[in-house]
């Protein structure tokens, strides 16, 4: 059992772990510059970028925009345009149509393989955009400055998420808040200052104002130099924003102020990354490269895997399947309706499902139809990656044994199947050893974060014992061990 939580985990090997060939992998992300320009914002921002409320009683909701990190990884160019089934018809329509995706699907794989290569063929067109791209954020922070009730060495707890492959910001919000309830209750030894959510730049709100600007094919390691270029550069200082609202657009540092931040850290805040899916692998590579940025980092069900492993040959099922899937609706209560037949849907909890539905989407004022704001075709080219992930996983050794590693993992036996399996998660979470802890969330599938963000019992958590296996209760138990007043060698449920 986790000594932590007193739940499931992977248990540490008995033997060493066996060595793995390289994938001669980068050893650094690539540095981060300021764009010469950025992609002209539509006349017409998308509505989610307004928002501005009371997110809980003692916390206030606002959306941000800021440049993204320059330059991004060369892309071949154009788009991937994905036929309507309307296109088919006749007799033989499906067959045809399912024909058409496998041949797309072949051909993406064929060409990020030939992007990734030393010297990729002239004929594709691969470079580097000279233009930059725009990152969205959402920021959840405290109204009250906690920091000055606990004393002026206290620092505060900021907390930056990154979400899976098809997902947006918002999805972390139901975790958000019951973390809040729970952080915020009278037992609670700890107060959170901040959270923000970093949308990769095409997904969500991201995709509507970068639109064809997104690169075709992109990499990885670049939601990785996101979080970097937001922590790094255009993070406020805590006196700037705890208890304070911030301007839309986030300023850029001066240099001065991130070489500080690269060198020793923050100065007045915990910052805490909590990387899912494909946000963990980006928060994987974030926290290799700027190790002194973090004292912990939490990784749930990141996709990196060992170059040898048989799951890393890349295959077009998942590419046919994401490139054909539905992406448009009449309404809202349409597409909830044709999601819910699906069993992915349904392991949702109800409020995520409905935050997907509300924020993964847009209404088209043309048409007046539902879009999902990460069409099928930037949601496929973030399959076609598989380079980042291995390089990941090979580099997580040389991750400062400062960083206190956090895993929490799915507990059902088909949660890590996008890796290769349970035998390879289990070898992940031990490839940094030291310092490093895991927990499996009984129940839990890779999608944890949709499907387990909250407590199912409704009952105030000071009053029973953490059972139930969230995914905020976890959060709220390891914060606490590590930056509560009660110490980091001792933990007690009861002070939550």
């Amino acid at each position: 059992m986790d000594p932590l939580s007193g739940k499931p985990h992977f248990p540490p090997p008995l033997t060493p772990i066996k060595g793995e060939r390289t994938v001669n992998p980068r050893r650094r992300l690539a540095p981060l510059q300021p764009p010469p320009s950025l992609v002209p914002l539509p006349s017409s921002l998308p509505q989610g970028l307004s928002r501005k409320c009371a997110f809980t009683s003692t916390h206030t909701l606002s959306v941000h925009i800021l440049p993204a990190a320059f330059p991004r990884a060369a892309s071949s160019q154009g788009a991937i345009e994905i036929a309507p089934p309307e296109k088919f018809t006749g007799p033989s329509a499906k067959e045809e149509r399912k024909r058409w995706l496998v041949d797309t699907a072949h051909a993406m794989l064929a060409e990020k393989m030939e992007i990734e290569s030393a010297f990729p063929d002239p004929a594709i067109g691969v470079r580097a955009s000279d233009v930059g791209l725009w990152g969205t954020v959402l920021r959840i922070r405290r109204n009250e400055k906690a920091t000055a009730a606990a004393g002026e060495g206290k620092k505060g707890i900021t907390l930056v998420t990154t979400h899976p492959i098809g997902f947006h910001k918002e999805i972390w919000e139901p975790a958000f808040r019951h973390l809040i309830e729970m952080t915020e209750s009278a037992s609670s030894s700890i107060r959170i200052e901040e959270m923000w959510s970093l949308e990769a730049v095409n997904h969500g709100d991201a995709a509507l104002i970068n639109g064809v600007h997104i690169p075709k094919l992109p990499d990885r390691s670049d939601y990785g130099r996101d979080i970097a270029n937001f922590l790094i550069y255009h993070l406020p200082d805590g006196r700037e924003a705890f208890g304070k609202d911030l301007p839309f657009q986030l300023p850029r540092l001066a240099e001065s102020v991130g070489a500080e931040r690269i060198k020793n850290g923050f100065v007045d805040r915990h910052v805490v990354p909590l990387g899912h899916s494909l946000g963990g692998d980006a928060t994987a590579l974030c926290g290799i490269s700027y190790p002194k940025l973090f004292p912990a980092i939490i990784l749930l069900e990141t996709t990196l895997f060992p170059g040898s492993n048989s799951g890393s040959k890349r295959k077009p099922a998942i590419f046919v399947s994401t490139l054909g899937r539905r992406s448009s609706w009449p309404s809202r209560e349409e597409a909830k309706k044709a999601l819910l037949k699906s069993p992915l849907f349904q392991a949702f909890d109800p409020e995520v499902l409905d935050i997907y539905v509300e924020h993964g989407m847009f209404r088209d004022e043309k048409t007046g139809e539902i879009h999902l704001k990460c069409n099928p075709a930037w949601e496929a080219s973030e399959f076609a990656e598989h380079r980042t992930m291995n390089e990941g996983w090979e580099l997580l050794p040389t991750l400062d044994e400062n960083v206190e590693l956090r895993w929490i993992m799915g507990g059902r036996d088909d949660a890590s199947n996008l890796v290769g399996g349970m035998e390879t998660a289990r070898l992940t979470v031990w490839r940094r050893s030291k310092n490093a802890s895991n927990v499996k969330l009984p129940g839990a599938g890779h999608l944890l974060v949709q499907e387990k963000p909250k407590d199912v019992v409704n009952a105030p958590v000071i009053r029973r014992a953490f059972t139930d296996g969230s995914l905020a209760e976890d959060v709220a138990t390891f914060l606490t061990r590590k930056f509560g007043s009660v110490g980091s060698s001792e933990y007690h449920p009861a002070k939550l």
